[in-house]
């Protein structure tokens, strides 16, 4: 049987789309955290992180590590946000921890 001509070009401009996507360059952000006590935390993150990134940098900061039933708020997103959501997109990069 001959192969099919079609088939491989296809997927190769999919790989190609996503290539360039992946391609943009992360600057660092500072996301400040307001926990429980009302004390705040400054952490470095980039461009790229989700809020699941930061609920892991929270966990390895000295200051929050014993806090681990907690979710983080936004003033103008509101209560409780998704694990999927981009820090990028936060303005101000203000989270208030909330137990």
């Amino acid at each position: 049987m001959a192969p099919r001509s079609g088939r491989g070009k296809s997927n190769k401009a999919k790989a190609d789309k996503k290539k360039k996507e992946e391609k943009v360059v992360p600057s660092v952000l500072d996301i400040t955290i307001i926990t429980p006590y009302e004390s705040q935390v400054v952490l470095k993150g980039i461009s790229t992180d989700k809020i699941l990134d930061v609920k892991k940098l929270l966990a390895s900061n000295v200051e929050t590590c014993h806090l681990t039933n907690y979710s983080l708020s936004h003033e103008v997103r509101g209560q409780k946000l998704n694990d999927r959501v981009e820090v990028v997109t936060l303005k101000p990069c203000l989270l208030i921890m909330v137990e």
